[in-house]
């Protein structure tokens, strides 16, 4: 018979057990969790009490502790001096305290004075205060330390958090800021398995929110230490945690059945509670909700997502069927936050698509088509951004076609494997109809003329615009004698001679010219982005450049604004207080924000560190991965995300993510590397 089996048969300790109050016998304690009864938090000790001192008091010092009831001002030789109580337990009272040593606030815990003398509550107490002053990481508060005063009571000083208790904000927040506060609460976890401890009771209520945005989580007063094997404890049977969030094994009571996986289960159980709204098991009295949850009897709810799948798995029944490490735990989250980053960008392609006027259809699908790729990139298995990514290139090679862009048409096609389909055979047909056009093509001056593309027909030889017709006047606000006959060197025509100078020479080489984008002026000096195609024809002996040009000026302004929204990002993300560096590829220089400087401890008079300084700043093991990761970003423009070790002050090294992110310029090649540093 287990623990709970025994309790339902012993009616009046269950009718004990059902009562909204605080038992303090010497067998049961219950203490009051802040939901309703079936929020109960129940700590059903192993053995009975007895009123013998523990050898652990002989060796806690005492410390003078006033009242503000006893004494207005603070006594010379008083210690801490107790200002208001901030709450209280089945076993202890929290008060919050002066220390006159150090000249703070503090956060000061009592075992109940009822509670005083007996022996197994003040082992359990010491045993508290043991755990949390073994564990020194940022997500566990804090302790100073632990006293007696002058009447035997036991005391342990903690941190004095600015804030409240995650249940009392849990339904104001985000699904988002929650699912933050949870992982730095398993990140406390994580840290506490690594030592051999087991919480028991993780859940809103015991976990602080500081105004700083501290995550503490408290209330270690039921944790186990797997590492201290007792046999003899483990034969013994002890209910202790909150019935509501409760894992079976938990629930029954075994000691020897309680494994790292419990507080998995602990740790789900509050996800759901994040998503769900309330905690997993419930009950008419508090015996049925025990009873729930050792039979894993979950509560219904229409909330159905990633996140709470991930929470139904943390909380299966046995512990071997769940995630077996917090680790697991937290990865399945992050991977799932990562599906909804890409489930985004496809939304906001599909959206792009849809409220499309057709103006700009090649702005629109180049758009478009970064966001499926940054989506595909973020999850490669994300199969509907990966088909839809397809449908629109098809599409777009559709357009390209009924636009004229037989050469863009064809070249998606080929590179999408439909060479043979029955669209690929169509352009092939009117690309071969164009060529043998040219061939035909004597002087060009009717169809030339009447073109609806801009064109110049240039004399190679000198070279020298022989020719423009009615569209090419139009767009570039010219009469035709003001440029027919003139030299192409002496024409203002160009927003950079560069570009042209490349163009001639591509020309001279090859005899054609495909998709040349240039930026090109009109007659008042208003720039215009184009993009040329030409090929050079025999005219009556003479080697003519026959060209169009076609203004692309929407589509590179949708592009500009792309890299604009880039850049307004990385502005947000200084706003926000990221820590943010950058790498500019020509001059080899770093340069840290201030918040860089604060995470790594480094002085700012010190200025940003060169690319090998900082690359010593890095944890040795992990010094070449960052150097690939920065490589790969520069040679083929591959973002990245990995976890490294990074110096900070004192010369330690910190956890810390880094993520790089290349920008490119009009030609492809990445300039700069942009990204955060932000801590685990």
């Amino acid at each position: 018979m287990n623990l709970l089996e025994t309790i339902a048969g012993d009616q009046a300790l269950a009718n004990r057990l059902a009562q909204d109050a605080t038992s303090n016998s010497n067998t049961v304690s219950i203490e009051v969790a802040g939901f309703d009864e079936k929020g109960l938090r129940i700590d059903i000790p192993p053995t009975s009490l007895d009123n013998t001192s523990t050898l652990v008091d002989k060796v806690v010092p005492h410390r003078r502790v006033d009242s503000m009831t006893v004494s207005r001002s603070f006594g010379g030789d008083s210690d801490y001096r107790l200002v208001g109580e901030l709450g209280s337990g089945g076993t202890g009272i929290v008060f919050q305290a002066h220390q006159r040593a150090v000249d703070r606030e503090v956060a000061v815990k009592m075992l109940r004075s009822e509670l005083a003398e007996n022996r197994v509550s003040r082992e359990r107490f010491l045993t508290e205060a043991r755990v949390i002053g073994g564990l020194d990481h940022p997500n566990v508060i804090a302790l100073h330390e632990v006293y007696v005063d002058d009447e035997r009571n036991l005391y342990y000083s903690m941190k004095r958090i600015d804030g409240t208790s995650w249940d009392k904000q849990i339904g104001s927040m985000t699904i988002q800021q929650n699912v933050a506060t949870l992982l730095s609460v398993a990140d406390g976890i994580r840290y506490a398995h690594s030592r051999g401890l087991i919480h028991r009771d993780i859940k809103p209520e015991n976990v602080m929110l500081g105004r700083y945005g501290e995550v503490l989580l408290a209330d270690w007063g039921l944790a186990i230490n797997r590492n201290e094997v007792n046999a003899e404890h483990d034969l013994h049977q002890s209910i202790g945690g909150t019935p509501a969030y409760m894992a079976p094994e938990l629930a029954k009571g075994f000691h020897g059945d309680i494994v790292p996986q419990s507080d998995v289960y602990l740790l789900g159980a509050t996800l759901f509670h994040c998503l769900a709204g309330f905690p997993p098991h419930d009950g008419d009295t508090l015996v049925q909700c025990i009873a729930n949850a050792a039979a894993n009897v979950i509560r219904e709810t229409d909330v159905e997502s990633d996140l709470m799948d991930v929470a139904r798995k943390a909380m299966q029944t046995r512990p071997e069927d769940r995630y077996q490490s917090v680790d697991e735990f937290v990865a399945a989250i992050k991977e799932h936050r990562l599906h909804e980053q890409s489930t985004r960008l496809l939304k906001r392609a599909c959206e792009r698509i849809d409220r499309s006027d057709g103006t700009d259809p090649y702005g629109d699908f180049r758009v478009a088509d970064a966001l499926l790729s940054e989506a595909v990139e973020v999850w490669s298995k994300n199969d509907r951004a990966i088909k839809k990514r397809e449908q629109f290139r098809m599409q777009l090679a559709g357009i390209a076609a009924e636009r004229g862009d037989l050469d863009l048409a064809s070249s998606i096609l080929e590179t999408h494997g439909e060479s043979d389909s029955d669209m690929a055979k169509e352009i092939r047909r009117r690309i071969d109809q164009r060529r043998a056009g040219r061939r035909k093509v004597s002087r060009y001056s009717a169809l030339f003329m009447q073109s609806p593309d801009p064109g110049l027909l240039i004399d190679m030889e000198v070279p020298k615009i022989v020719e423009v017709n009615q569209a090419y006047a139009d767009l570039f606000d010219y009469d035709r004698d003001d440029i027919v006959g003139e030299a192409l060197v002496e024409l203002d025509l160009w927003a950079c001679p560069k570009q042209r100078e490349r163009l001639i020479g591509l020309i001279e080489k090859h005899g054609s010219v495909e998709e040349f984008e240039a930026v090109m002026l009109r007659r008042d000096g208003q720039r215009i982005d184009v993009l040329i195609n030409g090929r050079v024809v025999e005219v009556q002996g003479k080697e003519m450049l026959v060209s169009t040009i076609r203004d692309i000026s929407l589509r590179k302004k949708a592009e500009h604004e792309l890299q604009r929204s880039r850049e307004r990002l990385r502005d947000l993300q200084r706003l926000a207080g990221l820590a943010t560096w950058s790498y500019d590829v020509a001059s080899d220089r770093v340069s840290w924000s201030s918040e860089t400087f604060d995470l790594t401890g480094r002085k700012r008079d010190e200025g940003s560190p060169s690319r090998e300084e900082y690359y010593s700043m890095v944890h040795p093991d992990d010094r070449a991965r960052l150097q690939h990761a920065n490589r790969s970003a520069i040679d083929s423009g591959t973002a990245y995300e990995i976890s490294i070790l990074q110096k900070v002050a004192g010369g330690e090294y910190r956890d810390v993510i880094i993520r790089g992110q290349p920008i490119f310029d009009n030609e492809g090649n990445t300039v700069k590397v942009y990204g955060v540093v932000l801590p685990k």
